[in-house]
């Protein structure tokens, strides 16, 4: 009795899908499914990084995950100053340790400055969207 018990057990959680399938869309393969998962871990890591370091200079920030284990940070600034240059290393820095463990430990990060409004003219605008200025006189837009 005990023994068919277990086994049914068995068998339910093994048709039981994982509770993060919930929040990705069907029919991903797994290669996208894995790139997704990725892009948002680095997401949530950057923004760690980045905590306290967006000054009012700092306009977007982007990431670029690629798939030769390289991390591209774009950045939109409004300004190239020293205390700019300081916050995006200190975010790359502070990237790469929270980074160390982890899957993208060996990861190489770059970054990439667009001086700038975060518009359609920024090459970052095309990938992950961590954050964006609102600018005086704009309407909310992503």
């Amino acid at each position: 009795m005990a023994k068919k018990l277990l086994r049914r057990l068995v068998r339910s959680v093994a048709r039981a899908p994982h509770p993060v399938e919930q929040y990705i869309a069907p029919g991903l393969t797994l290669v996208q499914e894995r790139a997704l998962i990725r892009r948002n871990y680095l997401l949530l890591q950057t923004g760690q990084a980045a905590l306290g370091l967006i000054g009012p200079d700092m306009l977007g920030i982007a990431v670029e995950p690629r798939i030769d284990d390289v991390i591209v940070l774009h950045f939109a600034v409004a300004a190239r100053t020293a205390e700019v240059e300081e916050d995006i290393e200190d975010i790359v820095g502070d990237l790469d340790a929270l980074l160390g463990g982890g899957p993208d430990e060996r990861s190489m990060i770059s970054s990439e400055v667009h001086v700038g409004k975060p518009d359609h003219s920024w090459p970052g605008r095309s990938h992950a969207l961590l954050y964006k200025a609102k600018l005086a006189g704009e309407i909310h837009s992503i």
